[in-house]
């Protein structure tokens, strides 16, 4: 192996290490400001053209407390609501008029041995579907209110017609609120209409002293991970992308949290993101809804079962009036499901079909998006035919392989000329070896006189960076791949293989080991075997020990490094490498064979046959 192919190796694995590692941070859940308790919801030197709406009698502003912001103290003995359908199992808080657990009839929580359906809401998650009024007497109000539903069940089986669910309180003999959910029995989408009456004598304002006060439409804090089992038991996760509270303008990428400037624009939709999952907020677009991002719940940030446990994704709705006896409706649309891209281009804005919601753009393949993009159409393409992404993997492999080739051969020309000149370096190192300097101008000029480039075998590695890249992000965000099984053991090529699991677990640096994984070790023993025929590589100076050293423990080192990694991956460095040998074999040996002499060629011409 030669030192332009383990230069070149270890370049790839550094790159991605510290990708990972950048990423990582830059994406984390930012720590908490202890003096804040939410983010700015308004900027004061933002002016704005919403009218002001003069007092009313019902209008008091108290000063803010504790109690305004006080939690939701939920009991055990709280009644549930049960909805199902297909696709979904959701259980409500009927006291608060809250979704607790929600449910993927089709996605198995893979850290659970028993493979129950995933849920998506943590346990101490008080916020989802939780409304907060802008207005602080009706928020106080509302903390001591309870609800009530019309249903304390609802199954739906396949081709029903949509069932609606009603959740109803009043608050302080004012406020006539009505959370009514509509359930689709073959959909991923939940249809949401607030309603507000005013059941008082007295026009009531719904806001505070702030335009975009309103009132708010929350979930959170949290979504739960989409832990493996490994992770389970080590008690650490691996790469899990951009996780957490995301929102995005009718420009523009998804974001965290909006600038300065864009505090008050108008936003399509309000998400809580995990690895696969989102729940997804989409307000009416007449409603002109911001964002928030409420960061002030305090968690444990090292528990890795919940994703951006400290964050809450908010829809605020301006303020109204309601005259007495006046009431009004807001329409939401919420999808709460994978982060499909067939599914979410069907997802639409309420009351507003036309308005593209731009949903799809909450999967994010990263830095190699159209590269990613295009490898996922075309493993689509592959497991429309064998039904089998792994199967879709190994025949991608092969096609880069074949697309590349030109550059392979290139770049094995290159090595092959580099071989030539071995015995004039070694000369021009012997000659050269007090004096480093000269000894590099000799060597670039023996380059240069010859016609090689001493990085030419690098050539054909180097457009297989965007397919490293790319592939290393399907399998982190692509959730068609998640669960996706290739053949006996090894069923989930989102997930490292697992042969069989240790009693016992082996700390490592890079890694821990507890179940014995063979495509990591077969890989290993695949970049051994290259190694070890030295098939198109440059042999490696004797006299080089640390590079020997190196090469030595190369193949020890890739099944460590890529021991927890997902077998889909492994499976594809797996293919490259006997695809590698395989072509390498086969230039080597034809090359070979062309520039043998000929039979005739080697004889001396012989003169006139004497008589």
């Amino acid at each position: 192996m030669g030192a332009r192919y383990i230069i070149a190796m270890v370049l790839m694995i550094a790159v991605m290490l510290a990708w990972s590692l950048l990423f990582s941070e830059r994406f984390a859940p930012q720590p908490e400001e202890p003096a804040t308790t939410e983010q700015t919801e308004t900027t004061d030197t933002k002016e704005t053209a919403v009218e002001e709406i003069p007092p009313t009698v019902n209008e008091v502003t108290p000063p803010l407390n504790s109690d305004f912001f006080a939690p939701i103290q939920e009991s055990p003995e709280d009644a549930k609501v049960h909805v199902q359908t297909g696709n979904y199992h959701i259980t409500f808080n009927e006291k608060f008029a809250i979704a607790k657990r929600w449910e993927l009839a089709h996605f198995a929580d893979r850290a659970d041995i028993t493979e129950v359906p995933l849920n998506l809401i943590p346990d101490d998650a008080l916020n989802c579907l939780a409304l907060r009024f802008g207005n602080a007497q009706l928020q106080l109000d509302s903390l001591s209110t309870t609800w009530q539903a019309d249903k304390s069940e609802i199954a739906l089986a396949a081709a029903q017609e949509p069932e609606t669910l009603t959740f109803t309180t009043t608050i302080a003999e004012k406020l006539h609120v009505a959370k009514q959910l509509t359930f689709y029995p073959d959909t991923y989408t939940v249809d949401l209409a607030l309603t507000f009456r005013n059941v008082s004598d007295a026009p009531l304002l719904i806001g505070g002293t702030e335009p975009t006060s309103g009132y708010q439409l929350r979930w959170g804090a949290g979504i739960n991970a989409d832990l493996l089992r490994h992770e389970k038991k080590s008690g650490k996760r691996g790469r899990h992308g951009k996780e957490g509270a995301k929102t995005i303008l009718d420009e523009g990428n998804p974001t965290r949290e909006l600038k300065e400037e864009q505090a008050l624009s108008t936003v399509l939709w309000a998400a809580l993101d995990s690895q696969y999952f989102s729940a997804v907020m989409i307000p009416d677009p007449g409603l002109e809804a911001t964002y928030l991002l409420d960061a002030s719940k305090a968690a444990n940030k090292n528990d890795i079962q919940t994703a951006a446990p400290t964050e809450t994704a908010v829809l605020a709705i301006p303020r109204f009036q309601l005259a007495s006896q006046k009431e009004v409706t807001h329409a939401f649309q919420l999808y709460v499901g994978p982060k499909d891209d067939a599914l979410l281009k069907q997802v639409t804005a309420p009351n507003a079909p036309e308005k593209p919601v731009r949903l799809s753009k909450i999967i994010d393949f990263g830095f190699f998006w159209p590269v990613a993009w295009g490898m996922l159409w075309i493993f689509k393409g592959l497991h429309a035919v064998f039904q089998n992404y792994g199967i879709a993997i190994i025949l991608l492999t092969l096609l880069m392989k074949v697309v590349f080739y030109p550059l392979t051969r290139k770049g094995h020309h290159s090595m092959k000329e580099m071989q030539k000149l071995q015995p004039e370096l070694a000369e021009l190192k012997e000659k050269y070896r007090d004096d480093p300097q000269k000894l590099n101008r000799a060597t670039m000029r023996l380059y240069k006189e010859h016609g090689v480039n001493p990085l030419g075998g690098c050539i054909p590695m180097l457009p297989q960076l965007p397919i490293f890249w790319a592939l290393f992000s399907l399998l982190g965000s692509a959730v068609e791949l998640r669960g996706a099984p290739f053949l006996l053991w090894i069923d989930d090529l989102s997930a490292p293989d697992v042969l069989f699991e240790l009693p016992f677990t082996i700390p490592l640096i890079f890694t821990e080991i507890d179940a014995v994984r063979f495509l990591p070790i077969l890989n290993g023993l695949t970049t051994w075997l290259q190694q070890k025929l030295g098939v198109g590589m440059t042999p490696t100076p004797t006299g080089d020990n640390m590079q020997a050293k190196l090469m030595q423990f190369m193949p020890l080192l890739f099944v460590f490094l890529f021991y927890n990694w997902a077998s889909g991956f492994v499976l594809y460095w797996l293919c490259n490498n006997v695809f590698t040998m395989a072509q390498q074999y086969l230039q080597t040996r034809y090359s070979d064979d062309a520039e043998q002499p000929t039979p005739a060629s080697n004889k001396k011409t012989s003169g006139p046959r004497k008589r």
